[in-house]
């Protein structure tokens, strides 16, 4: 999806498709790809590599908890954007929000529950397949809870894969979107930016933790943006996607300016994502997980090319 992304990205910004025949277009999509795959990967199989030194797989009574909480809040949420009709950013910073008010425990997987719940009727979403979906993300968050931890976006990820699951047996079909004009393009890719720096702001800077500051952003942007902005659905979504990114923590995206990074990352991939996954719970996660991870990869290769302060070599 990654990859689609910035081919998508390259047709909105350049006003039509990029073919081999068109030699400049075609340049800037290969050397854009093969960038965004080297950071990708490179910190992916530095994540792998650490979690294989982990100790082994343990089940507890709080990853039962954590997995009722996910399957549980995934048709709240629904049944809040659907039924009630607020919508899929309203209703899912809505559960977030009240989660993490509620308790510290199981905040964070309720808001992964919330991610499932934002699938749409545009995917065929009904409540039994969002239930479905919930149960296979909870399994999931119990199984990845050694992996990626700090990382922005491993939640909606995880919903991602609950939906894909329930996708596989027929339960949910992708509906079908287009990648907007380079104008609107432009003012997403700005408004990801901010949004993503806001939330850190929120999470880290006053101490609220990255379900408030997720949560907050996705409220704001959800209730604020579709009635005063043309094309407002859109800011809102792509602001909330970029909240995803600004919840990874400062040992993975340390400054708000590799933070805005990251953000304006999330606000490229969702432009050229448009197509794609339209009605998938989860969608705006999995793009805000592949953003940081980019970004965390970017650093880390910043830092293995040019060293400084006691990591620079000396002579």
């Amino acid at each position: 999806m990654v990859v689609a992304s910035i081919v998508g990205l390259a047709t909105a910004v350049g006003g039509g498709p990029a073919t081999v025949t068109d030699g400049g277009g075609a340049f800037v999509v290969a050397l854009v790809g093969a960038l965004a795959a080297t950071t990708f990967g490179y910190a992916a199989l530095a994540e792998a590599r650490q979690a294989l030194r982990t100790e082994g797989f343990e089940l507890t009574r709080t990853d039962l908890g954590n997995a009722a909480a996910v399957a549980v809040a995934a048709p709240i949420t629904f049944a809040l954007s659907v039924r009630v009709g607020v919508g899929p950013v309203v209703a899912s910073a809505l559960v977030g929000l009240c989660a993490a008010l509620l308790t510290d425990a199981y905040d964070a997987p309720a808001y992964c529950g919330s991610f499932v719940g934002m699938a749409t009727p545009a995917a065929d979403a009904d409540l039994g397949a969002v239930v479905a979906a919930g149960v296979a993300a909870g399994a999931v968050f119990v199984l990845a809870k050694r992996v990626f931890n700090g990382f922005g976006g491993k939640l909606g990820t995880t919903a991602f894969v609950g939906c894909l699951s329930v996708a596989a047996l027929g339960g949910l079909a992708p509906g079908t979107g287009t990648v907007p004009g380079p104008t609107t393009a432009a003012g997403l890719v700005v408004a990801a930016a901010v949004a993503a720096l806001a939330t850190f702001a929120v999470s880290v800077r006053f101490g609220h933790g990255p379900v408030v500051g997720s949560a907050v952003v996705g409220l704001v942007a959800g209730l604020v943006c579709p009635p005063l902005l043309a094309g407002g659905d859109a800011v809102a979504a792509v602001a909330f996607c970029a909240s995803f990114a600004g919840m990874a923590a400062p040992a993975r995206i340390p400054s708000p300016g590799a933070m805005l990074l990251a953000g304006g990352t999330a606000g490229l991939a969702f432009v050229g994502a448009t197509p794609y996954f339209v009605g998938f719970g989860g969608k705006l996660g999995t793009i805000a997980f592949a953003a940081c991870l980019a970004t965390a990869g970017v650093l880390s290769l910043g830092r293995l090319l040019a060293p400084t302060g006691s990591d620079a070599v000396t002579g």
